[in-house]
């Protein structure tokens, strides 16, 4: 095994973590976890694990780590390449899937069942493998166990990064992962496209540049596990420190398409990068379009909309069941002074503007469009219409949510509402609209809220919001899911250049124009009123209208590639 193999060293075998057929195991086994969601537990199909496995395998490692071995389709696919003097560790969480990794280990494999970043910090055998293959579990921060975080935090910071709380378990299993391989060693590792795109990562990709003197990253088409909204990549990576990492960028179709011929077929990027603060996703622009953002950044020529205005998520109600009504249930339920007029979804808001006409429609044509806002009233205080619902929400249990559980004992006090002078969509097909807000509504957390700053009015942010500028940064600045959807959040909207608002565009005949279907003609216009006249050339709205057009339409074809 290969406790032998490593002077000083004895591999942890307690009841948290043991090996597989070992003295120190459990009779019977022990740590079942059958919520397959909850700890991440996708596993990885067998055209990824064999393709990993034979690029991992051409240089003849001897000493592999597994650090998230799940059912051992890693484990079955490289154990027939690897010499016969070669050995495997691998780690997995759950007993079940532990036994069956062992089981296709072909006896070179010695198998632990327990946490991975315990077994390391016990261990700690840096720079000891050749290999680090794998497909990290894919659990939200609010999933990640405490003591499972607090282990794998420490050995990052040991490594000289900073976690914070939206940092994700994949992300310890690559960074650690990488700390256990010896120079030249080869990392191979299924991860989320979040390493591409999101801030939290950022620190992980400059690490990573740091780390490897050659990096490989494969995207795909369509998504690699259907049962998940995740859009999956593959790093692969060489060891070596000291200069800037060659970088080899392939987009494939799926998972069927991936093979040594093609990742080693796969032309360098010459555009550099900077990783401390320029997402991987930019590695998708040519050399002219990685310019003309960075000259559009720091030329200052274009303030962020959030010197123009503040943005927020909307009003998180608990429960929408609830707390959103439709016109028929209010009346119904003699509701009518404790509401108020609410947008909730992007189809209420189709143009550039929202006004009250436009809410009674909503209204009249059955939408759920009215929120329930009972305020900071005693139970006492309520009418009899009014303690009548919110007894039967309690039948319901609704009181027993977590955002309406802290509002005890007043649950029905939905907090933070406020009617914004714009909104905008939170989650976006094509790009990015701020719609003025006319009709005195209020929204839910699916849409942004914003509130002015100065002289700006909501009018004249929409006007112009509709530009290649913007929607290109949005594509760049944002991220997208496996459904093929944008998503800002609040900091990432503030920080968009925008154009500056002016006189020479009309938001009503903007508005028309977007309704109507014709956004086209509408962005056509706001591009020659502003950045044209700001001191953008033709040419340079062209490419800035390509990387929108682009980048968009790579994460839309996903989505249309998984409902065919």
């Amino acid at each position: 095994m290969i406790a032998e193999a490593i002077p000083h060293r004895s591999f942890i075998e307690t009841e948290s973590v043991f090996k597989i057929g070992s003295e120190s195991e459990p009779a019977g086994g022990t740590v079942t976890y059958p919520d397959r969601k909850l700890r991440g537990g996708y596993y990885t199909p067998d055209s990824i694990a064999e393709a990993l496995a034979e690029w991992v395998s051409l240089k003849s490692p001897t000493r592999v780590l597994e650090p998230s071995a799940g059912d051992g389709a890693f484990i079955q696919a490289l154990s027939p390449r690897l010499a016969r003097s070669a050995r495997i560790t691998a780690i997995e969480l759950s007993s079940e899937d532990a036994i069956l990794a062992d089981g296709r280990g072909g006896g070179q494999t010695d198998t632990f069942c327990g946490d991975f970043f315990s077994w390391y910090e016990a261990n700690t055998p840096d720079q000891y493998f050749d290999a680090v293959i794998g497909n990290p579990p894919f659990i939200r921060f609010q999933d990640f166990p405490e003591r499972h975080r607090e282990v794998s935090f420490e050995l990052m910071r040991e490594i000289g990064l900073n976690p914070n709380r939206l940092t994700n378990a994949w992300a310890p299993f690559v960074a650690v992962g990488s700390r256990a391989l010896r120079e030249g060693g080869l990392l191979a590792m299924v991860l989320p496209a979040e390493l591409l795109q999101v801030g939290y990562a950022a620190e992980l990709r400059k690490f990573l540049a740091g780390e490897f003197s050659d990096l490989k990253i494969v995207t795909f088409r369509e998504i690699v596990f259907p049962k998940i909204q995740q859009e999956t990549i593959i790093v692969l990576g060489i060891k070596g420190r000291g200069r800037s990492p060659e970088v080899s960028f392939i987009e494939l179709d799926n998972g069927s398409d991936l093979s040594v011929e093609r990742l080693n077929g796969v032309s360098e990027y010459v555009n550099d990068l900077r990783h401390d603060k320029e997402k991987w996703l930019q590695y998708y622009l040519s050399n002219r379009e990685l310019g003309l953002v960075r000259e559009i950044e720091e030329s200052g020529a274009f303030r962020p909309l959030g010197e123009y205005a503040d943005v927020d998520v909307g009003i998180v109600t608990g429960r929408n069941q609830f707390f959103v009504l439709s016109e028929d249930q209010v009346e119904r339920m003699d509701l009518g002074q404790w509401t108020i007029p609410l947008v909730g979804r992007s189809f209420q808001i189709p143009g550039l503007a929202i006004y009250r006409d436009d809410w009674d429609r909503l209204a009249e044509d059955g939408h759920k469009c009215f929120l329930l806002q009972l305020g900071d009233l005693e139970r006492g205080e309520l009418s009899s219409s009014a303690l009548e619902y919110v007894q039967w929400g309690e039948a319901q249990g609704f009181n027993k949510g977590y955002k309406c559980r802290i509002r005890m004992p007043k649950w029905w006090n939905v907090p933070s509402v406020w009617i914004p002078d714009a909104f905008l969509l939170r989650q976006i097909h094509r790009g990015p609209r701020i719609i003025s807000n006319g009709s005195g509504a209020v929204c839910t957390d699916t849409i942004h809220r914003l509130r002015t700053k100065g002289w700006v009015t909501g009018r004249d942010l929409a006007a112009v919001s509709m530009n290649s500028l913007t929607s290109a940064f949005a594509e760049i600045r944002g991220r997208s899911y496996g459904g093929g959807v944008l998503e800002l959040e609040p900091s990432e909207a503030e920080s968009l250049p925008i154009p500056a608002p002016t006189a020479a565009l009309d938001i009503d005949k903007l508005d028309s124009l977007v309704r109507s279907g014709n956004t086209s003609a509408a962005v056509d216009q706001i591009d020659r009123e502003t950045a044209l006249s700001a001191g953008l050339s033709a040419s340079d709205v062209e490419t800035l209208r390509n990387i929108w057009q682009k980048m968009s339409e790579r994460r839309i074809r996903r989505k249309r590639r998984r409902t065919q």
